[in-house]
């Protein structure tokens, strides 16, 4: 807007004005016309190469606001930003109002991104080995990867990494949180199939895959139970997994890697956004650092989604003798309805089994925890953790949560109404939302 009202000033200023101000760099004749001197300013080197910005933000703009919606649309769109910055570049090259100077201050970065981009199209420099690839229950796919030596360094938990599957999709590079932690000797994403790309690499995998499991040898040690669970878990055989091409860059930060500047911490996941929880809880399970308690809490609406990481709990429970992690785990697809006597009852029937024999009713198999039905009471909850902290001497407790907007606002606000009311103790709330 600031430049068409300069050249609306222009085209109705006095010649001698113009000459002033421009010298010749215009020519030696100007238009007396207000459309020729439009004209002239936009046939400028100035003039063609904004009018190119303008166009390159007017198309790219809106596709940020449907981003998740239209991912691949953005992306391509995005890229416009390159010629956007090739024309910035050439923008001021006429000289005509101040010295040329854009390019000293573009040049430098943009040749960064160019040399990153290039490194990415390197097969030497990003593709990384794969040592597993699995379709698990809920359509959710796991990668497990051979960890790149840089990442040996950099790597924290609960940080995200880019990856490219040229079997999919040549060009296009999708971030995914860790599953893995920095001690583990490889890198390991879980993603679910909710897109056009996650779906053709869960039918990639699911198509190559083979159950390399024998039902009557499982049966006899693990029982009816451990058969079905594990045999919902299909493998690309080796022949296939060589023929799959993975591309990885990073690792890359996320809020979630200040979990080591609490001695209370509070981990929450929605869903698949548990996955850099995960990451979390594996590290301290490894390195405790100052933690003192952390309090893991995992909604869902499929209560297949609670085998993902079965292992996980399970070392969880034979490792920690202190009780320094306690595991809190929603099926929300149940709702706990006070009024109704056949689900209180119900409710206390699977509390009493549990206790007894690790039974759970719910999931119809036995587990170290009880899984709960229902949204948690985050302000019940979150009292009961400043209770516990206080106990053991400390006022602060970070918070740190993976999942929808909304579950991100009920937690903020009761964060905020609990710090603000117990001056002597204080909640930080830190999210990732998708």
């Amino acid at each position: 807007p600031a430049h068409i009202c300069d050249i609306h000033r222009f085209a109705k200023a006095d010649e001698d004005d113009i000459f002033a101000l421009f010298d010749d760099k215009l020519g030696d004749e100007i238009p007396s016309s207000r459309a020729g001197r439009w004209g002239l300013m936009l046939s400028t080197r100035a003039g063609i190469t904004g009018i190119i910005m303008v166009v390159c933000m007017v198309i790219a703009y809106p596709f940020t606001l449907k981003r998740r919606e239209m991912f691949n649309t953005f992306w391509w769109t995005h890229h416009l930003l390159l010629i956007m910055l090739i024309a910035m570049c050439i923008h001021g090259t006429e000289s005509l109002l101040e010295p040329y100077q854009s390019v000293y201050w573009v040049v430098f970065p943009f040749s960064l991104y160019i040399l990153r981009r290039a490194q990415r199209e390197t097969p030497a420099c990003s593709r990384v080995d794969v040592l597993e690839a699995n379709v698990l229950a809920d359509d959710v796919v796991q990668l497990k990867l051979a960890k790149p030596a840089s990442w040996e360094r950099t790597v924290k938990a609960g940080m995200y990494g880019v990856i490219n599957i040229p079997n999919v999709s040549k060009w296009e590079w999708h971030p995914f949180t860790l599953t893995s932690a920095p001690c583990e000797d490889f890198v390991e994403f879980h993603f679910r199939k909710v897109g056009d790309w996650t779906g053709s690499v869960y039918d990639f995998v699911n198509e190559s895959a083979t159950i390399e499991i024998n039902p009557s040898k499982e049966s006899e040690e693990h029982g009816e139970e451990g058969a079905s669970m594990r045999s919902s878990k299909r493998g690309v055989p080796s022949s296939a997994a060589s023929q799959l091409i993975v591309k990885l860059e990073g690792p890359i930060g996320a809020s979630s890697q200040g979990f080591s500047d609490y001695p209370i911490v509070v981990l929450v996941g929605a869903g698949i956004g548990v996955t850099p929880m995960i990451s979390v809880l594996k590290q301290l399970l490894a390195t405790p650092g100052k933690m003192k308690r952390t309090f893991f809490y995992w909604t869902t609406r499929d209560p297949t989604n609670l085998e993902l990481f079965t292992q996980l709990v399970d070392d969880i429970y034979e490792s920690d003798q202190k009780n320094m992690i306690q595991l809190r785990h929603f099926l929300t697809s149940v709702k706990q309805d006070d009024r109704d006597l056949g689900s209180v009852l119900f409710h206390h029937a699977t509390r009493a089994k549990h206790k007894r024999t690790n039974f759970d009713l719910l999931l119809g198999k036995h587990i170290h925890h009880q899984v709960e039905v229902g949204r948690p009471d985050w302000k019940e909850e979150l009292e009961a953790v400043k209770v516990e902290a206080k106990e053991l001497g400390h006022s602060d407790c970070g918070v740190f949560l993976c999942g929808p907007e909304r579950m991100a606002e009920a937690i903020a606000d009761v964060t905020f109404d609990l710090s603000r009311a117990d001056p002597n103790f204080h909640f930080y709330f830190t999210k990732e939302t998708f």
